[in-house]
């Protein structure tokens, strides 16, 4: 095992060809490498597959924007390095066995790439360079070295899948943070931080496909340490970790983002900061529900025509006060009720837009609770993922996949910022004409008044049936064939909601929605 996981390829017995053997070279992770990389001593790492080949191009692009140049991404098989090598990143060879398609979670080839990613880590340590290693769905998006200088005694600093702050000073997250899972999709590590990643590393070579690394590091870094322990600290919220050797810190929650915390809970937005990091933990929409979420924060990278479709089309979504904020307060029914009312909205829009050739820009939707795979919270907190804070619902700007599968979406869509987004150009955004549907209307004459206008603006859509009144029977009935199968589950209702008879959970469909079929 110790010999499939060496990074740089022991010398062939017959020499490769020059040009080969000088590629070779300059896509190995050897210790010249890296140091002429980061002649600090500080390198950021990442890896990608074949099929998350698009999420390296994203993650690159605002590496570069930091005009950050010690980092580099590693492939984990041929076609991705191939890929890495034709868009012209740094990039190394990790000579891995691994699957070139997804990495479900929890599956043997999910876990199988810990030791890859360990062994970055520790030869990184073994050379005295300082490391962040990030997944390739947590974008780096501010230059992240000059933050971890500000605890030189630290070990390591690690994200965390905590989901209330404890701390909103920009600093790191105090004690009260401490014992939640660490989350070891985005890390920093120096190379004080030796002893727990060497007993890492041998513990997970036991059974690589078996072991988890990220289960494992949370194991070992509590082995014996003594989070009260105060001495020798630069900073009280550091602590002592794995035996009492090693110091650690866990990063504000506010700035290195989780999935539920930049989208849910939407710390940064309320803060009005810029985070240094986003990772699309805490999202049911796999890979396609990531890239719907990165896009609603303007933070994927298109190609420029996705910016310039031929036509848009968008409406004020109707979404009465009395829906988010019932009398008596949020329920699992009202909040059935209130992704229902949208939902038909969404669905004439759609309907409407098919068949304009337009592309739909979908609603900011309002969500009356959170989403889990286990009771959400009841009480005073009564709707939120436990462990976070009550004033997180409703959910404003709420991401698609808490009621919609994105993959499911038989429709070209834009997410709701879409016209915000800087890289929409000024053509598609000052290109827009508002017209109230009435009995006059047809599609033909609405295709034709408005065929050089790139947005339009449905002022009245919530109260229009669009198929009942706009489309053919043939049109509609092809409508509902094509949208049937559009829908999205949600879970779970609190304790306090299912005590009084309300469903466990729902699933809702765009077709033949009746406010979500409700799971007992």
């Amino acid at each position: 095992m110790m010999e499939a996981l060496r990074l740089q390829a022991d010398a062939p017995a017959v020499p490769a060809p020059a040009g080969r053997r000088l590629l070779e070279e300059s896509e190995s992770f050897t210790r010249a490498r890296l140091e002429a990389l980061a002649p600090e001593r500080r390198v950021l790492l990442s890896f990608t597959n074949r099929v998350r080949l698009d999420f390296a191009l994203t993650w690159a692009h605002h590496v570069r924007s930091l005009a950050m140049s010690n980092w580099m991404i590693g492939a984990t098989d041929a076609p991705a390095l191939e890929g890495l090598r034709r868009y012209r990143l740094p990039r190394f060879d990790m000579q891995t066995n691994l699957p070139q398609g997804e990495w479900p979670w929890g599956s043997p080839s999910f876990k199988a790439l810990g030791p890859h990613k360990i062994e970055l880590i520790y030869k990184c340590l073994l050379w005295d360079v300082e490391v962040i290693i990030a997944d390739i769905d947590a974008l780096v998006l501010r230059e992240p070295f000059a933050y971890m200088a500000r605890w030189p005694d630290a070990s390591f600093l690690t994200t965390s899948d905590h989901l209330g702050n404890t701390t909103a000073d920009g600093g790191l997250e105090d004690h009260g943070g401490i014992h939640t899972a660490f989350n070891i999709g985005y890390m920093f590590f120096r190379k004080s931080a030796l002893p727990l990643v060497e007993e890492w590393r041998k513990t997970i070579l036991e059974k690589p496909t078996v072991r988890w690394d990220q289960g494992e590091f949370n194991r070992l870094a509590r082995k014996q340490w003594q989070p009260r322990r105060k001495d020798g600290l630069s900073d009280p919220r550091l602590f002592w970790s794995y035996e009492n050797r090693v110091i650690g810190g866990v990063l504000p929650i506010s700035l290195f983002c989780g999935g539920h915390n930049y989208f849910v809970s939407q710390f940064p937005q309320r803060a009005g900061v810029q985070p240094y990091s986003i990772h699309t933990t805490y999202q049911y929409g796999g890979a396609p529900g990531k890239r719907h979420r990165l896009r609603e924060a303007k933070v994927w990278i298109d190609p420029p025509a996705y910016y310039n479709p031929s036509g848009l089309l968008v409406y004020p979504p109707d979404v009465p006060r009395s829906l988010i904020y019932p009398a008596g307060g949020m329920t699992t029914k009202g909040h059935i009720a209130l992704i229902k009312h949208q939902l038909k909205q969404i669905k004439q829009a759609l309907a409407l837009a098919r068949y304009l050739d337009r592309t739909l820009i979908l609603p900011p939707v309002v969500c009356g609770y959170d989403k889990a795979w286990y009771p959400l919270a009841s009480g005073r907190a009564r709707g939120v993922f436990p462990g976070t804070h009550a004033w997180a619902v409703p959910i404003f700007n709420c991401p698609l996949d808490h009621f919609l599968e994105p993959a499911s979406l038989r429709a070209p869509v834009r997410e709701y910022s879409f016209l915000s987004n800087p890289r929409t150009p000024a053509s598609v955004t000052s290109s827009v004409a508002s017209v109230e549907l009435g009995a006059q209307h047809t599609l033909a004459a609405l295709k034709l008044k408005y065929a050089s206008t790139k947005v339009l603006n449905v002022t009245n859509l919530p109260s229009v049936d669009v198929l009942a009144r706009l489309l053919t029977k043939p049109q509609a009935k092809e409508f509902r064939r094509l949208f049937g199968n559009v829908g999205g589950s949600w879970c779970c209702a609190p304790n306090q909601d299912r005590s009084q008879g309300m469903p466990s959970a729902a699933y809702f469909r765009l077709i033949n929605n009746q406010g979500g079929r409700g799971l007992g």
